[in-house]
């Protein structure tokens, strides 16, 4: 239902955050290169969601509540728990 809204929000995040990391956007799917370790965003279709795995707080799942991705469990936006997580 929302698959071209998340198509193209990972890859606007993706040209935002290759200025500052080794971003790379395929087919739906995001790889952060960190420090840290490596984040990986994607979105899944049967889910209509965009799903993030964080080496720092583990797996979200966000959802789309027009004009934003919201967690489903805390109800965060998925800019602030990846800014979050990015900087920690």
């Amino acid at each position: 239902m929302h698959q071209t809204i998340a198509l193209k929000y990972l890859q606007d995040l993706c040209d935002t955050l290759e200025n500052n990391w080794d971003a790379d956007y395929t087919e739906g799917a995001l790889l952060i290169q960190h420090p840290k370790g490596q984040f990986l965003l994607n979105y899944h279709g049967t889910m209509d969601q965009i799903w993030l795995s964080s080496p720092v707080t583990g797996a979200h799942h966000f959802s789309y509540l027009y004009p934003k991705w919201l967690c489903t469990r805390t109800k965060r936006e998925l800019e602030h728990v990846l800014r979050q997580d990015l900087n920690a």
